[in-house]
């Protein structure tokens, strides 16, 4: 009894233990899901640097990691009947999983056609056999023979859930869906390192699809906030700033360049012929594109008959030069930065994250590396170095090639063009101005498509449409934005480390088979 009594002041002391940690688990079930208090701040510090590199892949920084009623309704206000459903069907498949790389043939014989090649490790679907072959479906819905050898036969029981149906709000993603297995089927038979695909339909941004890896070694996957340095289609949105100016009058499309730059911009050949902004923005200047220029000073440069190979106006001739001068003239005529005038003009009042120059990113970390193959061939340090050079009309090696944006901001870019200049309600380019930089001009490109104002036309990327469209190829990346008018559809793809090839119609493979799988299963 008396060790008992001594012990007395322990057990009570264990028993009140347990009453608080009990009281204590009940207070904190009951306040799952409130605020913080005020003093409960996220304050990252070095030991941090890994778990936020992985938010800012994903498009999130540690302000974004609030759980209070207020920000989730500000983020996403739809009920449950606004998210459209999607559709799921429990199948067997039966794929080709290719073993060695081999030729696709349009027929069944030694002799057909050969239609493309898939890697080894490219799996793709059977569809039947001969004794020696099999009929197969690759590139999402495009259909070949392939021998059998090259081919091991695997059977699959999965549940495949397709893409709900657009009709308005947020995009749609794509990825876990029948859909985007079909996009990825054919990124993958390009080795592609990463990519971003977005849709429009009905003059809004539909569908997104992200694939692979933004920065491979650090594991850092593409996301929806991926920005890529997009290349030549660059040169679309320098065109569609200098068509602002334009509409505000400080720019004429068939002036003197001289007049806007302040000294004399002619073509020592012919000293007397203007060059023009339309002359540029439509690769007929007669400028040629040299390994040296862009270090040189812009003043030399057009003064310098090494850079012309014909009188003005006359020959089309793809420069990359010209249009980077454009971007010089741009600068000039709105006495600003084109970095600052894009953000003023373009993608600040429409809520985007993009530039010329990466210094006026809110992110720079969301810059994917550039991979050629499996190699990075441009950092994404060395792309998010300074690049703006003196004042307004000194920088011209941005305005060809230098934009950093997401696929989904440059689509949004891009219903300004399908949508009579407008974005949300408020009008960015005049009517007048969109026609005329939409117009097909009195250019014989000779390369089956006829060239506009900083974009082109062509009716030979998808059956039965004409695309307006644009490449990009650089350090690795090809990319690709299209859109047609008539059903204000349109389509924008980057890939990065993919197979280097051009289809006939100049586009490169990987870009056109995703864009005609999409016109013929998604836009249909």
């Amino acid at each position: 009894m008396e060790r008992i009594i001594k012990m007395l002041p322990l057990i009570l002391s264990g028993v009140l233990i347990i009453i608080l940690m009990a009281f204590s688990g009940w207070l904190g079930y009951k306040n799952i899901g409130n605020n913080p208090s005020s003093g409960d701040t996220y304050t990252p510090d070095d030991s941090f640097s890994s778990v936020n590199t992985e938010l800012t892949s994903s498009g999130l920084s540690p302000s974004d990691i609030s759980l209070s009623e207020e920000s989730v309704s500000s983020t996403d206000n739809r009920t449950a009947s606004d998210i459209p459903e999607s559709t799921e069907e429990k199948v067997t498949v039966k794929y080709v999983v290719i073993n060695k790389a081999t030729n696709i043939r349009a027929e069944d014989n030694d002799t057909s056609t050969k239609v493309a090649v898939l890697t080894k490790g490219a799996e793709v679907e059977y569809l039947s056999e001969s004794k020696k072959r099999y009929k197969i479906r690759y590139a999402g819905s495009k259909t070949g023979w392939i021998i059998k050898s090259c081919g091991d036969l695997v059977e699959k029981e999965k549940i495949i859930k397709h893409i709900a149906s657009y009709t308005a709000g947020d995009p749609i993603e794509m990825n876990g869906t029948k859909e985007g297995d079909d996009i990825s089927a054919i990124l993958k038979n390009y080795t592609t390192t990463g990519a971003s695909v977005t849709i429009i339909k009905n003059g809004s941004v539909a569908y997104t699809y992200e694939y692979g890896y933004a920065n491979k070694k650090k594991k850092v996957k593409v996301s929806q906030n991926t920005k890529f340095r997009i290349a030549s289609i660059t040169k679309v949105f320098t065109s569609m700033l200098a068509m602002t100016e334009v509409d505000d009058g400080k720019l004429d499309l068939d002036g003197n360049l001289s007049d806007v730059m302040g000294y004399h911009f002619f073509n020592p050949s012919y000293p007397k012929k203007k060059v023009t902004m339309r002359m540029l923005l439509t690769h007929t200047s007669g400028m040629i594109d040299r390994d040296d220029e862009f270090s040189k000073k812009l003043r030399n440069i057009t003064g310098n008959r090494d850079f012309y190979v014909s009188p003005p106006g006359e020959k089309f001739l793809y420069c990359n030069l010209g249009m980077g001068i454009a971007g010089a003239v741009v600068e000039k005529s709105a006495n600003q930065t084109i970095s600052q005038y894009a953000k003023d003009k373009f993608f600040e009042p429409m809520g985007i994250d993009a530039s010329y120059d990466a210094k006026y990113l809110s992110d720079k970390s969301l810059v994917a590396e550039c991979y050629a193959g499996d190699k990075i061939s441009a950092s994404s340090n060395y792309l998010c170095r300074s690049q703006e050079k003196g004042k307004p009309g000194d920088t011209f090696h941005l305005g060809q090639g230098g934009l950093l944006i997401s696929s989904v901001d440059l689509a949004r870019v891009f219903t300004v063009l399908i949508n009579d200049g407008q974005y949300n309600g408020r009008q960015y380019i005049s009517q007048n101005a969109l026609s005329e930089m939409l117009k097909d001009q009195k250019v014989k490109t000779g390369k089956g498509f006829a060239q506009c104002i900083g974009i082109r036309t062509s009716k030979e990327l998808v059956q039965n449409r004409k695309m307006y469209f644009h490449n990009g190829a650089s350090y690795g990346i090809f990319s690709l934005a299209a859109f047609d008018p008539a059903d204000k559809s349109g389509i924008v793809i980057i890939t990065s480390g993919a197979l280097t090839k051009r289809n006939k119609n100049t586009v490169f493979a990987v870009c056109d088979d995703v864009m005609n799988y999409s016109y013929e299963n998604i836009l249909k």
